[in-house]
C-alpha cells in the first residue's frame, strides 16, 4: 500500500481557519508574514537577522543544557553550527506529554528535520530545533498516553512548571508500558530505553530531553529548554515592556477583533500575559489597585518593585500562551515555526503583537497529519466497497451505505416515492378543476404517503444492517482503529507500538512520507 494523500478539507477534521490558511484565502494573508511554501521560506531566511550576543547566549545555554549527555556527532555538529554569524533554526514545540505524547509529536519533530534539510545551504545552515514547553502547568494534559490502545497515566498532583516535576511513581507506569509494546523485534530496545530515560530522580524535562535526545538526535534535532535565566535575561526587556504597556492584550485585542469576521479566536489575552514562577507554583499576576499580585497566595509587588524583580530575577516570570512565541524568536535565529492546527490559530493573533515588539514572524507551516492502516484492514475496506478517503465519513453514514449497498433485498424506496408524487400531481389538476378548495386536501394526503413511505424506508435499513451485522462490525472496526473514541489517531496512539515493530527505520519512513509542504492528510501502511 503506497502512502494515500487527502486534502485537509475533504478529511472534515480541520478548522475553517485551516483550511483557509492553506489554501490561501486573501482575507487571512494580512495576519501573517510570508507563506508557508519554498518561496516564503527563502523569503524568511534572506530577511531573518540575529544579534550577535543573543547568539552567544543561546549557544553558551545549549552547552551547559547538553553538558553529562552523551552528545552524538549529529548533535554536535548541529551545536557547531548555531555558532555561525548565518545559522538560522526551524522549530517545533510541545508540552511535555509522557513518552512525547501522541503520535502528532513525532511527526512534528520530522517535519523540522525535513525543513532543516531543504532550507540549508553551505553558507547558511538551518538546524532543527524542538522547543519543549517546561513551564506549561497543566500536568492532566501531559501525565498520560495511549499505548496499544490502552491508557497509561502517571500518578501524581499539579505542582507549577511540569518540566521541574519529579518523576515520582514512575517505575510502576514502566511496569504497565513494558507489556504493551508486545513482541516487536524492536521492544526491548524501547523498554531499556525508557528505563534508562525515566528515571525517579529525573525531573520531567530531562527525561523528556534524554528521550527525545535517543528518537532524534541522529538527525541533529537540538532540544532546547527556554526554563533557563540566561535566555530568560535576553527576553527580559520584553517582559519589561508587556508588565508596563500591556502590549499583548492591546495588539492580540486588536488582531481578534478583524479575525472575528471570519473565524472564531483561539486564545485570551490578559492585562498582564505573564506568569510568575515559584517552587510548586506557575501563577498569574494581576493588578489590584496599585498592586501587582501573584495569584495562589503569591507575593505581591509595587511596579518599581516588580520590575526591580524582573531585573534581578528573570528566570522567576514565565511567558503565557501568547508571549511564548515572542520569547521563541527572541532567542532562537528562527525562520519557521511547525505547529497543529490550534497554534497556528492563535499565532495568527499575534502578527501586530510581533511587530510591536520588532520581533521577526517566522513563517507558519501546519504539521502533517496522517493516519496508519493495516494491510488487512484495507482489504476489509475494499470487500466493502470503501476508499480510506470515505472512512473520513461519518460512522453512522456509512454503516447506513453498507448496510444497504449489500443487503439482499431494495433497500431504496425512491421510485414508489416518484410514483406517490406522480399520482398526487395527477390527482391536484383533477381537484383543481373540480373544486381548488380540494387541493390543500391533496397536498396534506401527499405528505402523509410520502412520511409513510419514509418510515418503511427506515425499517428497511434496520433490517438490511441486521442482515449485515457481520460486515458492519469490521467496518467499526476499522474505524474505531482510524478514530479512536471518535477523533484522529494522531491525536490520541503513541508512536511506540509502530516503533516496537519496526524500530528506527519507522521514523526513517516518515521522514520520507510526510512532507509539510504538501498540504495533504496522508494514510500510511501500518
Amino acid at each position: 500500500m503506497q502512502r494515500i494523500a487527502i486534502s485537509y478539507r475533504d478529511t472534515g477534521r480541520f478548522s475553517q481557519l485551516v483550511t483557509d490558511y492553506l489554501e490561501d484565502a486573501p482575507p487571512l494573508r494580512e495576519f501573517y508574514r510570508e507563506r508557508p511554501d519554498v518561496h516564503g521560506l527563502q523569503a524568511a531566511a534572506t530577511a531573518r537577522s540575529f544579534d550577535p550576543a543573543a547568539r552567544m547566549v543561546l549557544c553558551e545555554v545549549l552547552e551547559k543544557q547538553y553538558a553529562g549527555m552523551d552528545v552524538g556527532p549529529q548533535i554536535r555538529a548541529s551545536l557547531q553550527a548555531l555558532r555561525k554569524d548565518r545559522a538560522l533554526t526551524v522549530t517545533t514545540g510541545h508540552q511535555l506529554g509522557l513518552f512525547t505524547g501522541p503520535l502528532y509529536v513525532p511527526f512534528k519533530i520530522l517535519n523540522v528535520v525535513r525543513l532543516a534539510r531543504q532550507c540549508s545551504t553551505p553558507e547558511r545552515p538551518v538546524v532543527p530545533v524542538f522547543w519543549m514547553a517546561t513551564e506549561d502547568h497543566d500536568r492532566p494534559e501531559i501525565d498520560h498516553a495511549w499505548v496499544n490502545g490502552t491508557k497509561v497515566q502517571w500518578p501524581g498532583a499539579t505542582a507549577g512548571a511540569v518540566g521541574r516535576l519529579k518523576l515520582d511513581g514512575i517505575g510502576p507506569v514502566l511496569e504497565q508500558v513494558d507489556p504493551l509494546l508486545g513482541m516487536g523485534s524492536h521492544a526491548d530496545e524501547l523498554r531499556a530505553l525508557l528505563h534508562r530515560c525515566y528515571r525517579p530522580e529525573h525531573d520531567l524535562a530531562t527525561a523528556t530531553r534524554l528521550f527525545v535526545d535517543a528518537l532524534f538526535g541522529r538527525f541533529g534535532v537540538v532540544v532546547i529548554d527556554g526554563d533557563d535565566p540566561a535566555l530568560k535575561r535576553v527576553f527580559a526587556p520584553i517582559m519589561r515592556e508587556e508588565l508596563l504597556n500591556n502590549v499583548a492584550e492591546r495588539t492580540v485585542h486588536y488582531a481578534d477583533q478583524r479575525l472575528a469576521a471570519h473565524w472564531k479566536t483561539q486564545a485570551h489575552a490578559r492585562p498582564i500575559n505573564l506568569f510568575y514562577l515559584r517552587p510548586g507554583n506557575r501563577s498569574r499576576i494581576e493588578l489590584e489597585g496599585d498592586r501587582y499580585q501573584v495569584l495562589d497566595g503569591g507575593p505581591s509587588f509595587n511596579l518599581d518593585e516588580l520590575l526591580a524583580e524582573l531585573d534581578a530575577h528573570p528566570e522567576r516570570f514565565s511567558p503565557n500562551v501568547l508571549m511564548r512565541p515572542v520569547y521563541q524568536e527572541a532567542i532562537l535565529p528562527n525562520i519557521a515555526y511547525v505547529g497543529g492546527g490550534g497554534e497556528l490559530a492563535y499565532w495568527f493573533q499575534l502578527k501586530w503583537l510581533f511587530q510591536a515588539l520588532q520581533v521577526p514572524m517566522p513563517v507558519l507551516m501546519l504539521r502533517t497529519s496522517a493516519a496508519f492502516l493495516a494491510p488487512k484492514d484495507r482489504e476489509r475496506m475494499g470487500e466493502l466497497g470503501l476508499t480510506p478517503k470515505e472512512l473520513f465519513t461519518p460512522i453512522d453514514s456509512l454503516r447506513k451505505r453498507v448496510a444497504k449497498e449489500r443487503a439482499s433485498f431494495s433497500v431504496s424506496l425512491l421510485q414508489e416515492k416518484e410514483n406517490v408524487k406522480r399520482f398526487h400531481a395527477d390527482l391536484q389538476k383533477r381537484s383543481a378543476a373540480a373544486d381548488a378548495t380540494l387541493t390543500g386536501m391533496v397536498a396534506a394526503m401527499e405528505q402523509r404517503a410520502l412520511r409513510g413511505i419514509d418510515r418503511l424506508e427506515e425499517k428497511f435499513v434496520r433490517a438490511a444492517k441486521r442482515e449485515q451485522e457481520l460486515p458492519l462490525q469490521r467496518l467499526e472496526g476499522i474505524h474505531e482503529r482510524l478514530f479512536p473514541g471518535g477523533g484522529l489517531q494522531e491525536r490520541r496512539e503513541n508512536f511506540m507500538p509502530w516503533y516496537a515493530r519496526e524500530g528506527p527505520a519507522f521514523f526513517d519512513r516518515l521522514l520520507a512520507e510526510l512532507d509539510p509542504l504538501d498540504p495533504h492528510f496522508s494514510v500510511l501502511p501500518a
